[in-house]
């Protein structure tokens, strides 16, 4: 029994650390993302700029 509990809870926490793996991959990968486009104007931004 206690075996089985422990073998049970590690690969529940492996999982989890798997989730969690995943999460923060496609969290860095949105950063990244949005940081790269912060650095290049958008060019409607531009045009509403001009306009005003």
């Amino acid at each position: 029994m206690q075996i089985s509990f422990s073998s049970e809870l590690a690969h529940s926490m492996a999982v989890m650390l798997l989730e969690l793996h995943a999460e923060l991959e496609e969290f860095a990968y949105q950063h990244d993302h949005a940081s790269d486009h912060a650095e290049q104007p958008s060019p409607y931004l531009l045009e509403s700029s001009a306009q005003a």
